[in-house]
């Protein structure tokens, strides 16, 4: 579990959750009452598997927006 402390690309300090070391990602946002869950299994078999789960939350924030 991790709580991001500083303002991050797309999160507000105040966002908690995880990344997962097959491509899953959960994380709850309470400033925007904002919750996503990403399930995938790329894991490292992409070229950067790190791009999926960042694509994914940048896309979310992005349609809040």
């Amino acid at each position: 579990m991790a709580v991001r402390t500083y303002r991050g690309d797309y999160a507000p300090v105040g966002q908690f959750g995880w990344d997962g070391g097959s491509g899953t990602s959960t994380y709850a946002d309470p400033a925007n009452q904002l919750t996503g869950i990403l399930l995938t299994q790329v894991g490292m078999t992409v070229p950067d598997p790190a791009r999926v789960i960042h694509d994914f939350w940048t896309t979310l924030y992005q349609a809040v927006n």
